[in-house]
């Protein structure tokens, strides 16, 4: 008897989440989503052993409202989209589309954000702009290794890199620490980013967040979906969860818990 009561509740488990995925307009099928993690300030992060995070917090909603199963693991940024291309994962939280991504995966807008550079005190006693910055051919820029940063930024890294005036890390962990010791002068960074880096890294103090790209609104942030388990039709039933999320205010809600309210609302201008 005591099989027979725990195989009902496993049935009624499954019922409850085929039930969930119903009403989502989704198919959870017959394995669990492999997601993959990147640390990223406020995005995601481990504490106490514990995941956290923008990033957590969005697929516990998605588990919430279809029932689906999600396997999480967290992996170096470039292993992410990797893994993606071969079909080794089937999602991302955290994507910005470009052409050669396109080819692989879907796009489901979550976040805008504009990345600022976060400069040394002493760079930034005479660099207010990023021209200012490429007028002096002593500094060195830090980046993320396959990061992308925005319209502006990106062209304005293109003749910094031409110069080689740019040195490139595995992690915005890395530029922080490098920015620290003064072998890079500068990066650029979101505010959901740098609001929990600059107090991890105790660069309080030590640099100033200066807006480089006044007109440029940022770029969007997508769940990436790998074509190789979501046709087209499926990708589109997640980006119509997504923008649900989005309307009745679930994003903002969570947003909020990391960043002040005029910043949450600037994460939703997509």
């Amino acid at each position: 008897m005591k099989i027979l009561h725990l195989s009902w509740i496993f049935a009624g488990g499954l019922l409850l989440g085929q039930a969930h995925a119903m009403a989502a307009g989704v198919d959870c099928g017959s394995t669990p989503f492999r997601v993959g993690h990147f640390k990223l300030g406020y995005r995601y992060y481990i504490e106490n052993g514990q995941e956290k995070g923008i990033n957590k917090d969005i697929v516990d909603e998605l588990r919430s409202r279809t029932g689906c199963q999600f396997v999480t693991q967290v992996m170096p940024f470039a292993r992410i989209w990797s893994d993606l291309a071969s079909g080794d994962l089937d999602i991302s939280i955290s994507g910005i589309r470009n052409p050669e991504r396109d080819r692989t995966l879907w796009c489901a807008p979550t976040i805008a954000s504009k990345n600022y550079a976060v400069i040394r005190i002493a760079t930034a006693k005479n660099v207010q702009s990023a021209q200012d910055f490429l007028a002096n051919d002593k500094l060195i820029f830090g980046v993320v290794r396959g990061y992308t940063h925005g319209v502006a930024q990106d062209i304005w890294l293109d003749t910094v890199r031409k110069a080689n005036r740019v040195e490139e890390s595995a992690s915005v962990e890395v530029l922080a620490e490098k920015l620290k010791l003064g072998r890079i002068d500068g990066m650029f960074s979101f505010p959901f980013v740098y609001r929990k880096l600059l107090p991890d890294q105790k660069l309080e103090g030590e640099v100033l967040v200066q807006d480089w790209a006044s007109n440029d609104k940022g770029i969007t942030g997508c769940i990436m979906l790998t074509k190789s388990r979501f046709n087209e039709v499926e990708a589109g039933r997640w980006q119509s969860l997504v923008r649900q999320m989005h309307s009745d205010g679930t994003l903002k809600r969570i947003f909020m818990r990391y960043v002040p309210e005029a910043e949450a609302a600037k994460m939703l201008d997509f």
